[in-house]
């Protein structure tokens, strides 16, 4: 018997006419690694919250079909029932952190099912520190970065001991090296106890490898069901989108072989000879900076929150005028927070902020609203209105359009960015990819803003929905819009920044030319940096590398 069977299985949400699911059929064996890959809101989140329960026990609606978890129907039990069998981390670990403290939290699910304290003890010790939060055992949740939350959650559900631990884009939220450490952990927990994995991950150089198994959904069925190798190739074949990064330059470069990790790209380069024929270039240097308009500027600037932390020290940081930035570093590091000072949203304890020609607060921040646009970490927390058209109206008029204009610019900007469908759903309905999405084209709306600050803009969003969000930004950027955006998104940064840097223990380590700073790193790398940046430094957008790629197949008859 499999451990999860799904039997013609369609699910509705409440009042929607178009089902999440539709027809789906799978079984799920013990001790499998399944990663879910698939456009953003094509069901992966609904699939995953079936096998919790969480569906239709929670969230109700319409249900057809059958769920059995270790053979037991599972509308016969409830969510906190399987919650031993399968336990769930959620993208957003805000909706499930309910205590104050990391190692309350970690505790939290073994007191509810009555485990003696001693074991509970035990077992949030091994918690803390498998997942590196032994300094953070005290620490109030409120205060703990996105990502260090992202691993209390992790911790949390792993304490359960679970047959299943299902994973909701557990990595959107860290730093390259965290998301290497939460994965491994993930990958040692599957091999070592046997535990299943569910997963589904947008950012797929960081686990395709490690599953056992691909399953590529689209508009609520599953399209494609096979083992790593085979999704590769059927990805080649059908969508090229759904696979690592490097994978994906082999099939534009139109190898027949598409090797998985940069390990295997670069083992069959090697293997044709190629690696040896390039004649290494000479040491990448930083071209001259073009110094213009300043726009935002921070000078020696220090942050103390009232628990203690010391979140920026020192830290000096220029924005100029058609020059986008972005800021990369470690969960913790000080990225959001400088970003809060910039805008006036938090005061400095030292220094000085300057944005717009102004110093920035929050009582100011209104009046450059025409001027300045906000994506933050956290969508949930941007969303006031009841629709998306509404959320896309209600931005207008704040920028002081009139209402009939503003209804027509809400409508054009919907269209292109394909959020039509969504207009009369409730922003805070949608999938985390949807949402960002909504963040974004609010941002984006005419007339452009002079500087749009993104926190972590890619959250959630799938490869093409990066790659129109991007083709988007990069079109206001040529009209003259300025972005600063913080992320962990390699891959994104090197695509449409200009310049980049690396900030650690509340400081700027680095800054320069996005493909010196990126070029000249190991984690904080695009792949395509790490397959070729020996011969070629300063590669790190994919079209660079399938260009080479060509070059070599043809040098290399293949």
């Amino acid at each position: 018997m499999a451990l999860v069977e799904i039997e013609n299985l369609s699910y509705w949400y409440p009042e929607r006419d178009e089902p999440a699911l539709d027809g789906i059929n799978l079984e799920l064996e013990r001790g499998e690694f399944v990663l879910l890959t698939g456009p953003t809101g094509c069901g992966k989140t609904t699939l995953m919250r079936l096998i919790n329960g969480l569906i239709p026990h929670f969230h109700g609606g319409r249900m057809m079909g059958t769920v059995k978890v270790g053979g037991v129907d599972t509308r016969r039990k409830r969510p906190d029932e399987l919650a031993r069998e399968a336990s769930m981390v959620f993208q957003d670990p805000e909706d499930q952190l309910v205590t104050t403290t990391v190692e309350k939290e970690i505790a939290f699910g073994l007191e509810n099912f009555g485990l003696p304290s001693k074991v509970i003890a035990k077992r949030v010790e091994e918690m803390l520190v498998g997942t590196g939060l032994s300094r953070l055992r005290r620490h109030f949740i409120p205060d703990l970065s996105s990502g260090e939350a992202q691993k209390v959650a992790l911790a949390s559900a792993l304490a359960l001991h679970p047959e299943i631990l299902v994973l909701d884009e557990p990595t959107s939220q860290l730093d390259p090296l965290s998301s290497e450490e939460l994965l491994t952990l993930v990958r040692r927990v599957h091999e070592e106890t046997g535990t299943t994995v569910v997963m589904s991950e947008h950012r797929l150089e960081r686990c395709y490898h490690y599953a056992t198994r691909i399953i590529h959904m689209k508009k609520g069925r599953i399209i494609f069901d096979g083992t790593p190798v085979e999704a590769a190739r059927w990805c080649g074949r059908n969508d090229e989108a759904f696979v690592p990064p490097v994978s994906r330059v082999f099939i534009k470069a139109g190898w027949e072989d598409i090797p998985l990790t940069v390990n295997q790209a670069r083992a069959l380069l090697h293997s044709y000879g190629y690696l040896e024929r390039l004649r290494v270039s000479e040491e990448r240097r930083e071209r001259p900076w073009n110094h213009k308009e300043e726009i935002a500027r921070a000078k020696g600037v220090y942050f103390i929150y009232p628990q203690g932390k010391e979140a920026l020290r020192g830290v000096d940081l220029t924005i100029n005028r058609d020059t986008h930035m972005a800021i990369l570093g470690e969960n913790g590091a000080g990225k959001s927070t400088l970003l809060r000072c910039l805008l006036g949203i938090l005061k400095p304890g030292r220094g000085k902020v300057e944005l717009l020609g102004e110093v920035p607060s929050p009582i100011r921040l209104p009046r450059l609203s025409s001027r300045l646009a906000f994506c933050p970490q956290n969508p949930g927390t941007f969303f006031v209105s009841s629709t998306v058209r509404e959320e896309l109206l209600r931005t207008l008029l704040l920028r002081g359009e009139k209402e009939n204009e503003a209804r027509k610019k809400a409508e054009d900007q919907l269209d292109s960015m394909g959020l039509m469908d969504l207009a009369e759903r409730n922003p805070r309905d949608l999938s985390a990819g949807e949402r960002e999405k909504v963040v974004v084209a609010c941002a984006l709306l005419s007339p452009l803003p002079d500087l749009v600050v993104m926190d972590e803009p890619t959250r959630g969003l799938d490869y093409h929905s990066k790659r129109e969000i991007q083709g988007k930004l990069m079109s206001c950027g040529e009209k003259g819009c300025t972005f600063l955006i913080v992320t962990h998104d390699v891959e994104f940064a090197a695509s449409l920044a200009d310049r980049a840097a690396i900030m650690g223990d509340g400081k700027i380590i680095v800054e320069g030319n996005v493909d010196v700073v990126l070029g000249d790193s190991l984690f904080f790398s695009p792949q395509v940096n790490r397959l070729l940046g020996d011969g070629f430094p300063g590669v790190i957008r994919e079209e660079d590398a399938v260009r080479i790629l060509r070059e070599a197949k043809n040098l290399c008859g293949r």
